[in-house]
């Protein structure tokens, strides 16, 4: 670390930078002795971020600034509040037992989750905060922090004054102007992760990913809730997800897939608009070919008769097409042991096919009665369940693609990257246009 210190940064008196300061979670912050140091030596002011300061004894503050101080390196130490559950009163704690032993500037970044952020930035300036973060409408990663304007028509009032005071004015008519023009504001979703030790990053991946909605967001939440989710992985979400926890059988199903599309022709129907543009032709082609047609999930533009089966996954998209699953006249090949409880005692009135699923990291097996994943997709579970049948050939629609990228985009094209490295993969081929890498073929392809 000494030495990439002394490749990034150099003299402090040769580079445009005069501040730096090391974010790092609290019970790790011994490990930035070496990097404030070195900092230190290079003529540089040296503040040190401690993340995820909530919840810890009086004592591991006072020890911890104690430690900080006996660096002799460290010019501005400041404490953040991660996840913005933390309340005043343990701003004021905080800052009293970080003061106790720490004399230098003390600073906080506070977290707006649950509209927090300006009280407790104004607590900790009477506890003897004196260093304060905030951004333009509070604009930050998720819910963002406190906004600079609301702290300088507080410290204008208060009258501290850093720098002049007029530039409030300007300030405040830029922020006006932005709010109108991109409607910035906090979010509940935030405020529930807040109070459930949820890492924000997990509510800002669901946000973002357009196959979400926000009804389908709170049960995955509630899942994370109920783990530890003080740490953002792919992992924990997929399972959050999938409502899975790493113990269960979910990878073990009823029924085993062996031969059941033996030497058949396989036609996989995705959710793509593409399907919609070329819906007559697809039609033409399932009339002429006769492919065995399966629908990843509820299909908008084609009738569920054309299916001879469908497949689903995720807790969340039965929960918003239930009654169109239940009207079905074709199997549902799904894991039960993963989505039984959505259907409840309406199972009876399914015709199923229980092929397990279980997610488990850097993993794509496919077995006679159950796959295991790394992806939480829809897509890699058909492909397992159609390759173990023993299909002959793979054709799909509606597989439209994402930009270059899109975390979909990359997702997608791992699983098709992994699934080519399988012993026993099919020939994939994509019928209607596709950003995927998939062999490109047509819809309009005459019959040969």
């Amino acid at each position: 670390p000494a030495d990439m210190i002394s490749k990034l940064f150099p003299p402090a008196d040769t580079s445009p930078v005069g501040l730096v300061r090391i974010a790092i979670n609290f019970d790790q912050v011994s490990q930035a002795q070496v990097l404030s140091e070195r900092l230190k030596e290079r003529g540089y002011q040296v503040g040190l971020n401690m993340m995820q300061s909530h919840g810890k004894a009086e004592d591991q503050y006072v020890q911890t600034a104690r430690s900080v101080t006996g660096w002799g390196s460290v010019d501005v130490l400041y404490f953040a509040d991660s996840f913005g559950n933390m309340d005043p009163s343990q701003i004021t704690s905080i800052s009293k037992a970080l003061l106790s032993e720490w004399k230098r500037p003390l600073g906080i970044h506070a977290h707006n989750n649950k509209g927090l952020a300006l009280i407790n930035a104004l607590t900790a300036l009477e506890a003897g905060v004196t260093w304060f973060d905030g951004t333009i409408m509070g604009m930050g990663r998720g819910a963002g922090n406190v906004s600079s304007e609301a702290l300088l028509l507080e410290f204008e009032h208060l009258e501290i004054h850093h720098g002049k005071p007029q530039a409030l004015i300007p300030c405040l008519e830029m922020v006006q102007d932005l709010k109108e023009k991109f409607q910035w504001g906090p979010n509940h979703l935030y405020h529930y992760a807040a109070n459930h030790n949820i890492h924000p990053t997990f509510v800002q991946t669901l946000l973002n990913d357009p196959r979400f909605y926000s009804v389908q967001i709170y049960p995955t939440l509630e899942s994370l809730a109920t783990q530890s989710s003080t740490s953002f992985t792919s992992s924990v979400l997929n399972n959050a997800i999938y409502r899975m926890d790493n113990n269960n059988s979910g990878g073990d199903g009823q029924w085993d897939a062996t031969g059941w599309l033996d030497n058949r022709e396989v036609l996989l129907v995705g959710a793509g608009p593409s399907v919609g543009r070329y819906r007559n032709g697809i039609l033409r082609f399932i009339e002429q070919h006769e492919p065995t047609v399966i629908f990843l999930n509820a299909n908008s533009y084609l009738s569920d008769d054309v299916a001879d089966a469908t497949v689903l996954t995720q807790e969340s998209r039965a929960d918003a097409d239930i009654e169109r699953y239940l009207q079905l006249n074709h199997p549902i090949i799904m894991p039960v042991a993963n989505l039984g409880s959505v259907f409840g005692k309406q199972m009876d009135r399914l015709s199923i096919l229980d092929y397990g699923l279980k997610i488990e990291e850097g993993t794509f097996r496919i077995e006679p009665r159950g796959c295991y994943l790394h992806w939480p997709l829809a897509f890699a579970y058909a492909l397992s369940v159609i390759t173990q049948s023993k299909a002959k050939a793979l054709y799909l629609v509606g597989f439209d693609g994402y930009s270059s990228d899109d975390m979909r985009q990359v997702e997608m094209n791992e699983v098709l990257s992994n699934y080519a490295e399988l012993p026993e993969q099919i020939p994939l081929k994509a019928l209607t246009p596709t950003n995927y890498s998939i062999h490109q073929g047509s819809i309009f392809e005459p019959v040969i």
